[in-house]
């Protein structure tokens, strides 16, 4: 983290983070800084060069996560569909939400999902379409303790 102030703290903020690639400047780390307001800090891929993509959080101990809310990118009125999965251990996951037919347009609040509390210590989200592009991009990842 930097020393700037986070907007938006969650149980992932600052946290570990794995994407399967990223585009330059575009890190994981930028969908778990707790920084909402400025749409130009977040974690970006391509389909074209990664087809599968996904990016993860490690919450570093088994947590029962609750609500879950994810910001997307705002331009042109674009939509993303996405699932969320959590792991105990990483290796063997579970779908949490499936919103891969989503056409909520993404705004400022986010996509927020509201399932079951579930136990979990890694949480993945896996980016399966863009209304826009080829590109895949998450500006903020927030979880919340149930």
């Amino acid at each position: 983290m930097t020393g700037i102030e986070p907007d938006a703290p969650s149980l992932t903020t600052g946290k570990p983070v794995s994407c399967s690639w990223s585009l330059p400047p575009h890190s994981a780390e930028r969908a778990n800084d707790g920084r909402t307001l400025s749409t130009d800090r977040y974690w970006a891929t391509d389909v074209g060069r990664d087809p599968g993509a996904w990016w993860q959080v490690d919450l570093e101990r088994p947590t029962s996560v609750g609500p879950r809310r994810g910001r997307h990118l705002l331009r042109d009125r674009r939509h993303y569909g996405f699932t969320v999965e959590g792991s105990l251990d990483g290796k063997s996951w579970e779908v949490l939400a499936d919103r891969r037919d989503n056409r909520e347009p993404s705004t400022r609040a986010g996509i927020t999902l509201r399932v079951p509390a579930r136990p979990a210590r890694f949480l993945r989200v896996r980016v399966t379409s863009s209304s826009a592009n080829t590109g895949r991009h998450l500006v903020e990842v927030e979880a919340f303790e149930k």
